[in-house]
């Protein structure tokens, strides 16, 4: 009984043994360099498609053979196709443009603002003010695959690039990411009208987002002395009004203008959306740096000595 009971453990430790064996396997799996990645020509490819803050195109890849069922990273990358159909990627300093989001599956819609903000950066344009529309026209895509290290690097030997589908007509809107940026209207300026019309004559007086998204806007400018009054517009629709302001930034919602001082050439408070003006009757006139915190709803007016 007792070498059976001896040998039936030195057997069950052999299971073990191999068992653990394999697990160790499954858990360091030899990674195999793929090659071959497949981005699929989808079904809309020859559709007219305008892309739109709120619609979606949808793509679908083959998944490289890793050797194993890996989880690779997935990255768009958009192009447009030149007169001669060549695609023209236009990589800005090496770097290609790829889209924001990054996927896992192989079965992904892609957002169309995305995409419009790719085309707009490959376009050139640097703010909304340059962009013009170019109608329809042939896109490209193409999908970079990688596995990812815990530091979010591609493993070495992991990466590949797909195939290039073309899109035959796709067209996009203004949709640039840049700095944001606030107008003054008030006296110093003569009171412009907030519309569209009054652009060139309000674009010497805006200030901008100190980066962007940050809904933090400073900037600054020469305003003349004698009575100043001034507010602030976020675009340009028109004056609003009391129950509605609009793009209308000021120290409270009524229009009507308030006198403040600058204590020691310096004057901070509160803002909100509304048409109130600040006013200040005896301003020495020079250079006003301006500080406008969406986020926290606060100014701050400091005379440059």
């Amino acid at each position: 009984m007792k070498k059976i009971f001896k040998s039936t453990l030195l057997l069950l430790c052999s299971i073990c043994l191999f068992t653990a064996c394999e697990d160790d396997r499954d858990s360091n799996p030899t990674v195999k360099q793929p090659t071959k990645f497949v981005l699929n020509t989808p079904a809309l490819a020859d559709q007219y498609i305008q892309l739109s803050p709120d619609n979606k195109v949808n793509l679908t890849w083959s998944q490289p053979d890793y050797g194993y069922n890996a989880l690779a990273t997935y990255q768009i990358q958009v192009g447009l196709v030149g007169a001669d159909a060549g695609i023209e990627w236009n990589e800005e300093n090496g770097d290609p443009v790829y889209l924001e989001t990054t996927y896992t599956q192989c079965n992904v819609n892609v957002s169309g603002a995305e995409i419009a903000e790719a085309i707009c950066k490959l376009d050139g344009f640097a703010d909304k003010d340059a962009y013009v529309d170019k109608g329809f026209r042939k896109i490209a895509f193409r999908v970079h695959a990688s596995i990812l290290s815990s530091l979010g690097n591609d493993v070495a030997g992991t990466t590949i690039v797909s195939n290039a589908i073309t899109f035959n007509n796709m067209a996009a809107y203004c949709n640039i990411k840049s700095l944001a940026y606030i107008y003054i209207v008030g006296s110093c300026n003569g009171w412009p009208t907030p519309l569209p019309t009054s652009a060139e004559t309000l674009a010497d007086w805006r200030i901008y987002e100190t980066e962007i998204g940050s809904k933090v806007f400073k900037g600054s400018v020469e305003m003349p002395a004698g009575e100043l009054t001034f507010r602030f517009y976020s675009e340009l629709t028109g004056w609003g009004s009391d129950d509605n302001p609009g793009g209308s930034i000021g120290w409270q919602a009524k229009d009507e203008a308030a006198d403040f001082e600058l204590t020691g050439g310096v004057y901070e408070g509160n803002c909100m959306p509304g048409k109130g003006g600040w006013r200040f009757a005896d301003f020495p006139g020079g250079v006003m740096n301006i500080t406008v915190d969406r986020i926290q709803n606060k100014v701050k007016f400091e005379l440059q000595n």
